[in-house]
C-alpha cells in the first residue's frame, strides 16, 4: 500500500508539494478506460470509475467514516492526495496489474 503519510515532494522554488500533471491523469485515465474495455468480469464490464474506485482501495486503502446518523461508511483514500512520486508508484501498481492481465498502455499510446 502507498503511504499517504509519507513527507511530500515539494517545488524546490516555492515549496508548494509538486501534484500530477494534466498528462499524467489522462495517461491514468487512458489506462482504466483501456481496462474497463478490457476486463470482462462474470457480472459484466465495469465503468473506468468503478475500477478506479476498485484500485484505490487496492493500492491507496481506505478509512472509516461516521455519518451524522451513526452509520460508519468506507471511503477509498484520494489520488488527489499524493505527490509526484507518490501518484507515479500508484499507476505503476494499476499499469503493471492491468499487464498481468493482458492490458497494455504502450499500444493505446502508439494508436
Amino acid at each position: 500500500m502507498i503511504s499517504t503519510n509519507a513527507k511530500k515532494q515539494r517545488c524546490p522554488t516555492c515549496g508548494y508539494i509538486q501534484k500530477r500533471s494534466n498528462q499524467a491523469n489522462r495517461r491514468y485515465w487512458k489506462l482504466l478506460s483501456a481496462i474497463s474495455q478490457g476486463i470482462k468480469l462474470e457480472d459484466g464490464i465495469h465503468s473506468s470509475e468503478s475500477w478506479h474506485i476498485w484500485a484505490k482501495l487496492k493500492w491507496l486503502g481506505a478509512d472509516d467514516f461516521r455519518l451524522p446518523s451513526g452509520e460508519v461508511i468506507i471511503q477509498p483514500r484520494s489520488t488527489a492526495d499524493l505527490d509526484v512520486a507518490q501518484f507515479n508508484v500508484y499507476v505503476m501498481n494499476v499499469e503493471s496489474w492491468a499487464a498481468e492481465h493482458g492490458i497494455y498502455l504502450e499500444e493505446l499510446e502508439a494508436a
